[in-house]
């Protein structure tokens, strides 16, 4: 420690005190969890205000760090190795894995890798800048994969070295991101980690004979993550294409391994309609948290309280005795003179219902029989794709 960088204690509720080496310009901070606030409301505050800073994500070893010039990002480092810039330019196609591993011999405290490969004629000067512009924003983007960490944003005078111009606003990006984690969650809810996923017939695409050698005997996804190299969005879309095309294909559980064996199911969502297969799996979760006698108004909440932008769609709608609701009446909140809208809006409101659904049986019900429901649900996805 130096006498002329003394640690400042700032105390804040309910995360505690935090230990700061205050830069000499040091405006304020702001502080927290992401448990009492999504990644776009701690962006909204650098926003709004038109803050510069440093804003430091940090969750277990992973640590992301953006940097704000007047409410613009215009830089971003992290410790994951698929977000550092020489993952990133062997990622793009500019260099080899061999050509990276000798600029990486030649780098010193004062020759940085970027310096490194410029020097040695391995990328261009346009090339490296627009690596470093696309790493960034994925940095970025992938905060919004993040359900769980700690943050600080130092609010000081704005960065002098290190930027870099995106080709978008901030405010852009979030929506962006907002996007990224949206579909990140869906893929989440479709392909938990104990799901086990098998190599198929046909031949391992060129470069990913790794992962599918993994995949040769079965693996479940969460042992299949760490041979992947990028973020959970890109690794579970991987996975999505992958059994889209049948180069991987989803185990089943072994139907002896399930104590739930026993719960009926009721008919196959393959053979029922759209809007029916979605009442069925609100059926099966309604009677799946009957039969662990769990309080079925936890799926009520969901109708006396909306998501924004479905309040008209579930006015006046009620689960029945079975937990299905009345489709009918969905369908005629959201009748806009146009048949084919209508009955979209009305499988999007079905869909947000099974959504909160399922995310309630995963916290309420016993894991085999949450599983259980997942693959129906998956099932019925598959149908309606």
């Amino acid at each position: 420690m130096s006498p002329l960088r003394p640690l400042s204690a700032h105390f804040h509720a309910p995360e505690g005190m935090i230990l700061l080496r205050e830069p000499p310009d040091l405006i304020g901070y702001f502080a927290g969890n992401l448990g009492s606030l999504f990644m776009e409301d701690v962006f909204s505050y650098v926003l709004s205000g038109i803050r510069s800073g440093q804003l430091v994500i940090q969750h277990g070893a992973l640590r992301r760090t953006v940097s704000f010039r007047d409410g613009q990002v215009v830089f971003a480092t992290s410790t994951e190795r698929y977000e550092r810039l020489g993952a990133v330019i062997v990622q793009l196609g500019l260099i080899t894995s061999e050509q990276l591993l000798h600029a990486v011999s030649l780098v010193t405290p004062s020759r940085r890798l970027g310096q490194v490969l410029v020097t040695e004629g391995l990328v261009s000067e346009s090339n490296l800048y627009n690596a470093m512009t696309f790493l960034v924003r994925e940095v970025v983007l992938n905060l919004f994969e993040m359900m769980e960490g700690n943050f600080l944003f130092l609010e000081t005078q704005p960065p002098v070295s290190d930027v870099v111009k995106l080709p978008e606003r901030t405010r852009d990006l979030v929506i962006q991101g907002i996007k990224r984690g949206e579909a990140t969650n869906r893929m989440r809810r479709l392909y938990p980690e104990d799901t086990r996923v098998v190599a198929g017939p046909r031949a391992a695409p060129p470069g990913e004979e790794a992962l599918f050698a993994r995949a040769r005997q079965g693996v479940t996804l969460k042992e299949l993550r760490p041979a992947y190299e990028g973020s959970i969005h890109a690794f579970l879309s991987w996975v999505e294409e992958r059994l889209g095309t049948g180069e991987l294909v989803i185990e089943p559980l072994p139907e002896a391994a399930s104590p739930a064996g026993s719960f009926d199911w009721g008919p196959s969502p393959e053979t029922l309609g759209p809007e029916d297969r979605y009442n069925l799996l609100l059926s099966l979760v309604y009677r799946a948290l009957q039969e662990v006698g769990r309080d079925v108004n936890m799926l009520s909440s969901f109708l006396d309280s909306p998501p924004a932008g479905l309040e008209d769609a579930y006015a006046g709608v009620t689960l029945d005795e079975d937990g299905r609701v009345d489709v009918a009446l969905i369908r005629n909140n959201v009748a806009s003179g146009d048949e084919a809208l209508s009955r979209a809006l009305t499988l999007e409101a079905l869909d947000a219902f099974v959504s909160y659904a399922l995310f309630t049986a995963q916290n309420a019900l016993p894991p085999d029989i949450a599983g259980q429901l997942s693959l129906t649900y998956r099932a019925l996805q598959e149908g309606l794709t």
